[in-house]
């Protein structure tokens, strides 16, 4: 597992405090002070975890505040080790190294904006809702979780620039995106763009509702927290992965990734999720025919077949040729 030293960023950790039950927020700030490196909203850092390696936050600082950078992390049941650790282990000065900003989540050109966050899902889109409130653009935030004392942001959530355009929804009173259906998502609208964030079975709930209400495919950009055509499974069949700069080839099993062959050959990539949703490791294709398994790409950049995600996605012809 690999990064870039020149992506890299030392911090301090300034702040911790609880946001929502089951969620803390973490302030962090450079070690050597000054000023944090540009993003927008939908961007994401790595946090490199003591013994467990990065994981990917969306950034939520107030404002694009570069003096420092929130991130507001989930304990999750099911956790591999990332969010359990933070939790438990991570205190005020600790230490850490992140990576810099990066949005493979931006906000695409619309009149209107319909966003719909599951949970902690919030995190990206409640700052993509400040941008849209600053820019006096049109919009709705529709925010699903399980119980009230779960929400996260309230402060942020009730001011009032952003108040009359968010919509809380808890299952806890039959209110959720099965039960009910927003009134503003059963109207398709071509100069709407519908924003989500969430786990996979909330995205394609919301799929659903879209394509029964006649709405575009092309309408919805989402962002989920794991991936449905990941898979480390393959048909059977092997390729090869030649690298462009020296002609080098490696052969890629049934059962292997190819971040996994090219990193046991000394290749340096850069690689965080492997899961196929964070887009470290999206790799220029020179010649070949990906078998794409990732949920970073748009439907339009796999059809172009000039990327590829090393970490989950394969290959439909027998070599794969890489700008690397």
């Amino acid at each position: 597992m690999t990064m870039k030293d020149a992506a890299l960023i030392p911090v301090t950790i300034k702040a911790i405090d609880i946001n929502g039950q089951g969620n803390i927020s973490l302030q962090l700030i450079a070690q050597q002070g000054g000023l944090l490196p540009v993003h927008s909203p939908g961007a994401h850092i790595d946090v490199f975890i003591p013994d467990i390696g990065p994981r990917q936050y969306s950034l939520c600082t107030e404002k694009s505040n570069r003096e420092y950078y929130e991130i507001c992390i989930k304990l999750a049941e099911n956790s591999t080790g990332g969010s359990h650790f933070i939790h438990h282990h991570f205190r005020v000065g600790d230490n850490l190294t992140i990576s810099a900003p990066r949005n493979h989540f931006p906000l695409p050109d619309a009149g209107r904006y319909l966003l719909f966050a599951g949970g902690i899902g919030i995190t990206p889109l409640l700052t993509m809702a400040e941008q849209m409130s600053y820019q006096q653009i049109e919009f709705e935030l529709h925010y699903y979780l399980s119980a009230q004392d779960q929400t996260a942001f309230l402060p942020r959530l009730n001011t009032p620039a952003l108040a009359k355009h968010v919509f809380l929804h808890y299952s806890e009173a039959n209110d959720s995106l099965r039960h009910k259906t927003p009134p503003s998502l059963c109207a398709a609208d071509q100069n709407t763009q519908v924003i989500a964030c969430g786990p996979d079975g909330f995205i394609q709930r919301l799929q659903a509702i879209m394509q029964q209400h006649y709405w575009s495919a092309d309408q919805l950009s989402f962002e989920r927290f794991s991936n449905a055509n990941s898979t480390h499974n393959s048909d059977g069949l092997e390729f090869h992965i030649q690298l462009n700069s020296s002609g080098q080839r490696y052969l890629v099993g049934p059962n292997q990734t190819i971040a996994e062959v090219l990193l046991s050959a000394k290749v340096d990539i850069m690689l965080s999720c492997e899961q196929g949703i964070c887009g470290s490791c999206i790799t220029d294709v020179i010649d070949g025919i990906p078998d794409h398994r990732d949920s970073v790409l748009t439907e339009e950049e796999k059809t172009e077949n000039r990327q590829i995600t090393l970490c989950c996605s394969r290959s439909k012809s027998p070599v794969l040729v890489l700008d690397l």
